[in-house]
């Protein structure tokens, strides 16, 4: 297993979800209800938005995702330095 090609790919994944976390968290600024419209969700009459709901749930999904990401990232790391340091015991060279 290439751990540097998973890396990228959390990454990668990470980044789609950080911006639509992004979007989402506008989206609901600007759906978000202001006045009477405030009151009457306030007051339990009327329901807020599914934007509005569901901002804070793509916020620690892009959180969770960039965690993992990072994660990964540095186990990638790790494992990359681990081949170059076995290579070099053996009396390997590595090829570049």
């Amino acid at each position: 297993m290439n751990h540097e090609t998973v890396a990228a790919r959390v990454e990668h994944i990470s980044m789609a979800t950080g911006i639509l976390a992004g979007l989402s968290a506008a989206g609901a600024v600007l759906a978000a209800p202001t006045g009477l419209d405030a009151l009457g969700v306030w007051l339990g009459i009327s329901d807020e938005p599914l934007s509005v709901r569901l901002a804070p749930v793509l916020g620690s999904l892009a959180t969770a995702s960039g965690t993992i990401s990072g994660f990964a990232y540095f186990l990638a790391q790790r494992q990359k330095r681990y081949a170059k340091t076995k290579a070099t015991q053996d009396g390997e060279s590595l090829p570049e």
